[in-house]
């Protein structure tokens, strides 16, 4: 049994629990201040590399539209047509039959321009729903820089919708992307990019896909790219209304906490 102090021993340190609770109050000021702040830097990470996605492909789309020979338009990869030939005819030497919803679904403006070697590396933006790469079974469109066209022999199964991509639609001159109730695919490509009016009928237009992007992140990308006059939403309420007007258009949130964003690249 230890011996007992003396009653002018120093008592051993120790906190009192009014300095445990000081350090606390302290802690817990620091945490309401940096988290916010850590979540901001985070989110301006997000919207600068979608921002950067969006230069990528419209250099790449530059180069190539500025190559010898090129055919001095965009190729088309996304259709909301179901018959054949969902892609143009001028597009398609490989097996016709084939040229049927199933191949827009695996056609991305992206992975053509991969193929033209416009493009370093896949696209990958970091806002959203990451992107989904199909099975590593799936058959995939085969784009040929040589004929510019598509040359499948055997019916493409990739299904790209779901990702985050780079597309090329044709203009219907009335259905905007930002519009709820839009039709999807090549009805919704007529981007009001001034608040002027929509963009002609039948124009190739190049345009992001950002899946699952949420309501903050969307109207912040918005904000950003469009400038306050052009963003119709709010930081309380950051997709309550459709964001139909400028260069990121996104129809209002239906209760998701998320919406598809369209980010206008580049018309002809």
């Amino acid at each position: 049994m230890p011996p007992h102090l003396p009653p002018d021993s120093p008592r051993r340190p120790g906190f009192t629990l009014i300095e445990i609770l000081a350090v606390l109050a302290v802690i817990a000021a620091i945490v309401a201040i940096g988290v916010p702040a850590i979540s901001r830097v985070l989110q301006s990470a997000r919207l600068r590399n979608a921002e950067g996605s969006a230069s990528t492909v419209k250099s790449a789309i530059a180069a190539y539209l500025s190559r010898p020979g090129s055919l001095g338009t965009i190729p088309v990869t996304e259709s909301a047509l179901t018959a054949a030939p969902v892609l143009p005819a001028s597009e398609w030497t490989g097996t016709a039959a084939l040229n049927t919803a199933a191949a827009a679904k695996a056609a991305t403006l992206d992975n053509l321009l991969l193929a033209e070697g416009l493009l370093e590396r896949p696209l990958s933006i970091r806002i959203g729903a990451q992107n989904l790469a199909p099975a590593p079974t799936a058959v995939a469109l085969a784009w040929s820089p040589a004929s510019e066209s598509f040359t499948n022999t055997t019916a493409p199964t990739a299904d790209y919708s779901a990702s985050s991509r780079a597309e090329c639609a044709l203009c219907d001159g009335s259905s905007n992307p930002g519009t709820t109730g839009a039709a999807a695919g090549s009805a919704s490509c007529a981007f009001n990019l001034a608040g002027t009016g929509p963009l002609q009928a039948g124009a190739h237009v190049a345009y992001l896909v950002l899946k699952a992007v949420p309501d903050s992140d969307a109207y912040q990308l918005a904000l950003d790219v469009n400038g306050a006059p052009l963003t119709v939403n709010t930081a309380a309420a950051p997709a309550a209304a459709d964001q139909a007007v400028g260069t990121v258009e996104y129809a209002k949130d239906a209760g998701a906490g998320a919406v598809d964003v369209f980010y206008y690249l580049a018309s002809l």
